[in-house]
């Protein structure tokens, strides 16, 4: 039985009907293989884009189009799929987490090769997104539920603030933001990007840890610890058997 989606999109009133509006347009040559193929090519691109404005900040250009192109291809594969009646559940979950999985790191890594963000900074943003990943897995274990956003902020949100850093970037330039905060002297520059990851992770590792803690609490009491037989009195441990 395929996993229940749990999808809480802060954008998902817009993203849900723009998603059924493309699918049922597009041509029957486009696949979901091929759609997954088309995220993981929008993927590159915005890594490449990233890579390349090292030489001019021109370039975060096509790592919008990259993030689109992604949004797009990993969005709609399993949209084409379930609207065309052609789900492989299995399959179909293998191929889009593992792209996802490729796709993202490569995109958080390539960030922190730019000059948009620091290394270390893009790292805690690959830490975030692994975390929450792994979390959603175990959920399929325990729950058969796959969550797909936490507290409104998943994939989509993800991409849309960094095509608005881009945006941001090309119109202004690489903004120093930690003078405002009055951060600058403790860390030197500090931009934008930065201070939106920062923010993220530091949100989402203890909201992570508040989620595990009470899932933990609610399989203790639906799944408690079974007493051996050998604990059992025997009068009691006869009746079971006769029963």
């Amino acid at each position: 039985m395929p996993a229940k989606r749990l999808n809480d999109s802060a954008l998902g009133a817009f993203e849900r009907p723009a998603l059924a509006w493309m699918a049922d347009r597009l041509p029957s040559s486009l696949t979901p293989d091929r759609l997954t193929l088309i995220g993981i090519a929008g993927a590159v691109t915005a890594a490449a884009g990233y890579l390349a404005s090292h030489w001019s900040l021109e370039w975060l250009w096509l790592a919008c189009a990259g993030l689109m192109v992604n949004w797009a291809g990993d969005s709609l594969d399993g949209t084409v799929a379930r609207a065309r009646d052609i789900q492989r559940p299995r399959y179909g979950f293998f191929v889009d987490h593992t792209s996802d999985l490729f796709s993202q790191c490569l995109i958080f890594l390539t960030l922190g090769l730019s000059p948009c963000a620091h290394f270390s900074i893009a790292c805690l943003g690959v830490i975030a997104f692994l975390m929450a990943f792994v979390y959603s897995l175990i959920c399929v274990e325990v729950r058969n539920t796959l969550r797909i956003t936490y507290f409104g902020f998943g994939p989509t949100e993800i991409r849309a603030l960094l095509i608005a850093g881009n945006l941001i970037t090309l119109g202004a330039g690489v903004l120093d933001v930690g003078q405002a905060l009055g951060l600058h002297g403790l860390f030197g520059p500090v931009t934008i990007y930065e201070i939106v990851i920062v923010m993220l992770f530091t949100i989402a590792i203890p909201a992570l840890l508040v989620l595990a803690l009470r899932e933990r609490r609610a399989l203790a009491i639906e799944d408690p610890p079974r007493v051996p037989l050998n604990d059992v009195p025997l009068n009691d441990a006869v009746s079971a058997a006769q029963q």
